[in-house]
């Protein structure tokens, strides 16, 4: 799982305020390393916003967008695609590449091998416990400082107290 800030949204257009965005590599057996390229330039170029997973296997870039993006249109869908086949060749191994929604039909069993509806059923699982979406920055600092460990205000009130007090006689043990 990565998480990247970014400034558009699904459709790309420009935020007014950034978010962050969690997504997910799905690993071949190869675990081909080379796929981290076409994240890095698909993030410069402000093309990660309806990514949730990404992936290459036999070859081919896998891209798989969230299920906001089910309702683009064809030409949007063919303009994205087209985008991200540009980086994609512009590499020193480049791949072909597949664009295609989270759940649709067809190319994303491409992404692992099986079944299709354990391929679902799987990135499912990991879309939901990892979840894998846009949120405003925000909400992810908020949640953040709740995980931190500070301890309660009283008590970082003493410990304050503990270091700044002068010792005295009465404070040495013997």
């Amino acid at each position: 799982m990565l998480r990247v800030p970014i400034w558009h949204d699904d459709w790309l257009k420009s935020l007014p305020q950034g978010e962050v965005l969690d997504f997910a590599i799905i690993w071949d057996e190869d675990h081909d390393t080379r796929v981290i390229e076409p994240i890095e330039e698909m993030y410069f170029a402000g093309l990660l916003a309806p990514v949730r997973f990404i992936g290459e296997r036999k070859g081919t870039l896998s891209i798989l967008i969230g299920s906001e993006t089910a309702a683009w249109d064809e030409k949007t869908r063919r303009n994205y695609h087209a985008a991200v086949n540009r980086i994609s060749q512009r590499l020193d191994d480049p791949w072909p590449v597949i664009v295609a929604p989270v759940f649709g039909s067809g190319p994303e069993a491409s992404i692992v091998q099986g079944e299709p509806d354990e391929i679902a059923t799987y990135l499912k699982n990991i879309l939901l416990l990892w979840k894998l979406s846009r949120r405003p920055a925000r909400e992810h600092l908020r949640d953040q400082r709740i995980k931190r460990f500070d301890p309660p205000p009283e008590q970082q009130a003493w410990q304050q107290e503990r270091v700044w007090r002068d010792v005295s006689d009465e404070d040495i043990p013997f």
